[in-house]
């Protein structure tokens, strides 16, 4: 048995793995930085070159040390939109989710009520800036010459695994988060792109599962170095492969993942009757599973603006000068802060940056300050957790991965807030784990062997739970 190479498509980085499924261990571990940009007010582009690029530069890297490569498996951040020409060329650049130039076009599905909730429903994805669906009705409105001219509406994998294995199709996971699917028959929305958008079927890929196997070709082989022929299996989005890696079981469990940006996901068999708030979605994992949560904007990268705009520390001596002060707990002089510097995604959609501190003093010091940002971005979760929770048949266990929750303090916020025992995973069980190993399970979840590494273990301390307990219905009681 030879290895896998596990290739995380993400939005500002590919992260490629080498795992050896008899040690169970990752024997590489490689990252490639690249960056959005912005080419307007809430536009932002990235070029398909510079992702192209760095995967396969990181193959090269694992080309040089490994010989016997039984797969690469792919997955890849979910939103993204690229259009092609008739030569499978890229016309102009890779819209990622971040980009909020269709707002407009958001408002006008949302103020028509019965279409919002069909739209919702069907594809699980309610309206919102994220969805290319909604950057497609915006090139539709803004530049239809354009749309016209395109042979291929894709996504950045879609694109990856032609360049790999010579052939353009998109997995259900991955299109799922496009809102062009029809999440319940796994087909592209056909009538409603044709009626909103004047597009025909032929300009989207063929859909395929997850477990679809491809081969990498002569061209790709000689710019990576690996075998011509090796399988490239399409598999999942990074949603899905980030959960599974982080350890979630299906109908039990839910995963926190704060990044720059913040989602609480579990894994269901079925997807909701009726969604519980209006900014519930709804993903496809496979063909058996769906992935279904709440996505917050302000997540660590609300931190790190903090930390550029405000604070005299950087991020670590801040972090610690929280600690000092944890156990503080004076709710007379608490700062509130109101982390939505990008606007809501939930419980519903609002464009409208709204951050804001509230009850700053005279002898508010720098400390508190940045205490109150992390008790924010916590409280701000709290909102979106207490609905997912209600959505898998049981909880078992809540996991917890990414930047922040690296932060010894604000793991013991967050536990206290959600009254909850979270588990802490190792930093590098991420997406391009969990998508081998699904690969390795054939898609029987419950088959999943534990491979991932828990740091440790937060349980709410009494103290902390019972004045989060109070400081988060003050805050609640001061949104706007």
């Amino acid at each position: 048995m030879g290895v896998y190479v596990g290739v995380d498509l993400g939005t500002t980085a590919v992260k490629v793995i080498v795992y050896n499924p008899l040690t169970k261990e990752i024997e590489m571990d490689i990252g490639k930085a690249y960056q959005p940009f912005s080419t307007g007010p809430g536009m932002f582009e990235q070029n398909p070159s510079d992702i192209e690029d760095a995967v396969f530069d990181a193959l090269k890297q694992v080309a040089q040390s490994f010989k016997n490569i039984d797969a690469i498996v792919l997955d890849s951040a979910l939103h993204t939109l690229l259009l092609l020409d008739k030569d499978l060329e890229p016309i102009g650049n890779i819209v990622p989710w971040l980009d909020e130039r269709s707002v407009e076009q958001v408002r006008k599905i949302s103020n028509n009520q019965e279409l919002a909730n069909h739209l919702h429903r069907k594809t699980g994805c309610p309206p919102d800036t994220v969805y290319p669906f909604y950057k497609i009705l915006w090139l539709y409105e803004n530049d239809g010459e354009k749309l016209e001219q395109t042979f291929k509406i894709v996504s950045q994998k879609d694109y990856i695994v032609y360049k790999l294995a010579g052939e353009l199709v998109s997995d259900i996971s991955v299109a799922s988060g496009s809102g062009c699917l029809d999440i319940h028959k796994k087909q592209w929305c056909y009538d409603e792109l044709k009626d909103l958008a004047k597009l025909e079927r032929e300009k989207f890929p063929q859909l395929v599962s997850v477990r679809e196997i491809l081969r990498l070709q002569k061209p790709a082989a000689d710019r990576s170095g690996l075998k011509e022929g090796i399988p490239v299996i399409v598999s999942l989005s990074d949603a899905a492969a980030s959960s599974i890696g982080a350890g979630a079981g299906v109908e039990d469990s839910l995963t926190l993942s704060v990044g720059s940006s913040a989602a609480i996901r579990t894994i269901v068999k079925q997807p909701p009757k009726e969604y519980p708030a209006p900014g519930i979605w709804c993903y496809i994992l496979d063909e058996n599973h769906y992935i279904t949560g709440a996505a917050i904007k302000n997540g660590g990268y609300v931190f790190d603006w903090y930390i550029k705009l405000l604070s005299k520390y950087d991020h670590t001596a801040a972090v610690k000068n929280v600690e000092k002060i944890l156990y503080e707990l004076d709710l007379e002089n608490s700062v509130l802060f109101y982390p939505f510097i990008f606007g809501k995604r939930f419980p519903k959609f609002d464009p409208t940056p709204c951050a804001r501190f509230d009850r700053l003093k005279s002898t508010t010091t720098q400390e508190q300050v940045a205490k109150s940002v992390l008790e924010g971005i916590a409280f701000n979760l709290k909102r979106a957790f207490d609905v997912v929770k209600t959505m898998p048949k049981s909880l078992e266990k809540v996991v917890a991965t990414g930047g922040l929750t690296q932060a010894d303090v604000w793991m013991k916020m967050v536990s206290a807030i959600f009254d909850q025992k979270i588990i802490l995973q190792s930093s590098r069980q991420g997406a391009a784990l969990g998508t081998v190993l699904y690969v390795l399970s054939n898609g029987d979840l419950s088959s999943l062997e534990q491979t991932t590494e828990n740091i440790d273990e937060y349980k709410p301390e009494p103290v902390l739970k019972e004045y989060y307990a109070k400081l988060y219905q003050i805050w609640l009681n001061g949104i706007r």
